[in-house]
Formats: structure tokens, sequence, C-alpha cells
């Protein structure tokens, strides 16, 4: 794919997500006390990853999608592979939890780590410490 091609294939699925940030929108407005939220990746978040990344999930795991909220209205996403019998049990997966999932992609990405960073510094922190 040229580069022409990949950007604008990125930006059709840019548009293609707008329902999975609409999602976390809506959870994080149910969920005031919450900052930290893992959910199963929406299609086009697995393709843009996959272009990105040029990994594709295995057929025994899933990529999932680990959101922080920096504040109201501001969230960033890692994207996280694992087992896809862990799909069903997000639901109940608490804040401690979703934070550490985040928070272990993050210690082991720096790039992730300053991009979040200039975020929080840009948008504030939502009330964390």
């Amino acid at each position: 794919m040229t580069p022409r091609a990949l950007q604008r294939r990125l930006e059709r699925l840019a548009l293609q997500n707008e329902a999975a940030i609409a999602s976390d929108k809506r959870f994080f407005e149910r969920f005031p006390d919450r900052r930290y939220r893992v959910r199963l990746a929406s299609a086009s978040e697995v393709e843009t990853t996959s272009l990105l990344t040029g990994l594709v999930p295995a057929p025994s795991s899933r990529l999932f999608a680990a959101v922080f909220m920096v504040s109201p209205g501001v969230r960033q996403r890692a994207m996280l592979y694992g087992a896809a019998e862990n799909a069903g049990r997000l639901d109940g997966l608490g804040e401690a939890e979703a934070r550490a999932l985040y928070d272990r992609h993050a210690r082991s990405n720096p790039q992730f780590r300053e991009i979040e960073r200039a975020t929080v510094a840009a948008f504030g922190d939502g009330g964390a410490g």
C-alpha cells in the first residue's frame, strides 16, 4: 500500500471508529468515578493497529482497548492483545484492573508514556493524583 493510500485508509477507519469513541464517552459519563476502562477493540481499531504495526491477532487472541480518561472529553487508548476467553469478563473489570492493564502497556512503551504525559499536561489530569 502506498503511503498516500495508507493515509486515506487510516482516515476512513478513524471515521468508522466514531461508535467506539462514543461508547467510551458514554461509559465515563455513566461512571463518573472511573478513569480507566478496558473493552474489546472495534473492527476499525483492529484494522488500524494491524496497518500501523503489521501485527494481526492470532485466532486465540483478541485486541483490546485500554482507555484512560485524561479529563472529561479527552481520552487516550492503549491497544493490547489478550486471550480471546477474556473478552467475556470485561464488563466486570474494575478500575484497578483496568488501570493496571493500561499502565502495563504504558510502562513497556516509553513513546506512548511520553504522549500520555504531553496529553495530561495539555488537557489536565481530570482530578487524578
